[in-house]
């Protein structure tokens, strides 16, 4: 009895271990669930560090959005650096120059033809990339996205916030000339600059109605002529974007009905008559202060600028008494024009963490962040599901509900187009050129700017 009951008990133990053998190797092999590798493994992320270059915004707009992405994402470091505008160029090319490249970095919406090849481009699967057309507005995708031959879109940067001009007025002066709203149009704008303006004994200008009709001390005159070229129908380059072709004619109709004009030659012809003591409209000139400052000082009835200076007058000038409008259009127009001026954010190719980098991007262009970055800028959204959320904010609502009608034109480099364009406005106004050779001068210049891009 002795040695069946220890057959037995070895027989079960046998059993055992054969029957704990299969187990295991169904386990290694991934046939029972609980052995499978997703259920055992840790998700371990090595540390990541993404070095952030901004323009104009300090730290601690940012320290909120850092600190929330990083409670989600504790394996990454965020250093930001707010970078002056004047160098923020030149170091910016010196850093890929030197292999020290910030991982995330700012671009102004003009200049995606320079720093294209140096930048890595979204991954298609970020919801930000996957909706792109839904949630930014046209310009966005004219000026940071581009199309493969196959029809894929690459996206190159986002935007929280866009920018467009507007009208600044004295809200004093209208009332005491009885007037209840801004001009609408720039036939109106003409009504109300002739109006405003006061010429002293002799002739000299005591108040501007507007300021327009110079370079030198206007703030973004170039945008300005640009978009008054724009409103009239210019094209600013041919189709391909290999060439700038503001100059050319532009013809309307067929047959008796034909017309042939200018439209570039148009607006600045317009732009300049606010300078030209000549004409009815003389309402500026080049002894006076620059067009911030003489707003401020209550010098200037009304002013063309970007949301972001209104801030900047409050603190100047706490007691002025102003309000913004939308920007004035043509009186005979099939729909409206803006011109837009903004930044984007974008990925080094350079950089060690391409994707992490891209996260932080799409999480700082979601609906709630870029509503808490608004706030904190007082700039109007980027997003086009967050306009209706702005139209609260009486100061910003004209600028957002421009967005969609925003315009840009394809510079090649904004630096070099602008000192070409002031060239043109201010040769055109002392008469060294006539508008048609100024303007034609100008346009062939650009082409060659846009060009050196190309090759």
């Amino acid at each position: 009895m002795a040695l069946l009951k220890h057959q037995r008990n070895r027989l079960i133990v046998l059993a055992i271990v054969i029957l704990l053998g299969g187990v295991v190797f169904l386990g290694l092999q991934g046939l029972i669930p609980i052995f499978r590798k997703e259920n055992v493994s840790i998700n371990v992320h090595a540390p990541v560090t993404l070095n952030f270059w901004n323009v104009f915004e300090d730290k601690d707009i940012y320290d909120e959005f850092i600190s929330d992405y990083i409670a989600l994402n504790p394996y990454v470091k965020i250093n930001y650096s707010k970078i002056n505008y004047i160098e923020y160029r030149e170091k910016l090319l010196d850093s890929f120059a030197n292999g020290t490249a910030p991982d995330i970095f700012a671009i102004q919406n003009t200049w995606l033809p320079l720093d294209q090849n140096r930048i890595a481009p979204a991954p298609a699967t970020l919801p930000t990339v996957t909706l792109f057309k839904e949630i930014y507005p046209s310009v966005v995708s004219f000026d940071f996205a581009r199309e493969t031959e196959e029809g894929e879109k690459i996206v190159y940067a986002l935007p929280l916030a866009i920018e467009t001009l507007g009208l600044f007025y004295n809200k004093d002066y209208f009332e005491t000339a009885n007037i209840t709203s801004p001009p609408k149009t720039w036939e109106e704008l003409i009504d109300y600059a002739k109006l405003f303006t006061q010429l002293d004994n002799s002739g000299k200008i005591k108040l501007s109605g507007i300021s327009l009709g110079t370079a030198e001390n206007i703030n973004r005159a170039v945008d300005i002529v640009s978009l008054l070229m724009m409103q009239g129908g210019a094209r600013m380059n041919n189709p391909l974007l290999t060439e700038a072709t503001f100059d050319d004619e532009i013809q309307v109709g067929e047959g008796e009905k034909k017309v042939i004009y200018k439209p570039g030659e148009e607006a600045l012809k317009f732009y300049l008559a606010f300078s030209d003591d000549t004409k009815s409209v003389y309402s500026w000139d080049s002894d006076m202060s620059y067009s911030i400052d003489a707003f401020v000082e209550g010098k200037s009835a009304m002013m063309i600028n970007y949301p972001h200076h209104i801030p900047v007058i409050k603190s100047k000038a706490p007691h002025l008494n102003f309000a913004t409008a939308p920007a004035t259009q043509l009186q005979e127009r099939s729909e409206d024009v803006n011109f837009a001026s903004y930044w984007g954010f974008t990925v080094s190719e350079n950089s060690l963490n391409i994707e992490e980098a891209w996260k932080f991007i799409d999480f700082l262009a979601q609906p709630e962040n870029v509503k808490k970055y608004a706030e904190k800028t007082r700039l109007p959204v980027a997003r086009r599901d967050l306009i209706l959320w702005q139209q609260q904010d009486e100061e910003l609502r004209h600028f957002t509900n421009q967005i969609l009608s925003a315009r840009s034109w394809y510079h090649g480099d904004y630096a070099a187009v602008e000192k070409i364009l002031e060239d043109m406005i201010d040769s055109a106004q002392r008469g060294d050129q006539t508008i048609e050779e100024a303007l034609a001068d100008a346009a062939a210049r650009v082409t060659v700017v846009i060009q050196k891009i190309i090759e």
